[in-house]
């Protein structure tokens, strides 16, 4: 079966599979990978204000790490079998 992704355009004007969206401490951390290379992955956050829905960028590294282990942790045992 054929899993389908929501895509969306980021500011490059390149398009990106939306493929895990996690809530952390009131934000909502959208982790994306560009549909025409897989090895382009990257973190934006989901603001949501007045109804409008924003996709903007990560404050600093630390933001970027904690997002990251976010997501390591979620999918860890994905993440061993990949590494044995």
């Amino acid at each position: 079966m054929e899993k389908t992704f929501d895509v969306i355009n980021l500011e490059d004007g390149i398009e990106y599979a939306i493929i895990e969206e996690i809530e952390s401490n009131g934000n909502t951390y959208i982790y994306l990978s560009n549909v025409e290379d897989s090895e382009d992955f990257c973190i934006r956050k989901k603001i949501v204000e007045n109804g409008q829905i924003s996709i903007v960028g990560l404050n600093d590294d630390s933001e970027f790490d904690l997002a990251l282990m976010l997501f390591a942790k979620k999918h860890k045992e994905v993440l061993e079998k990949i590494s044995e």
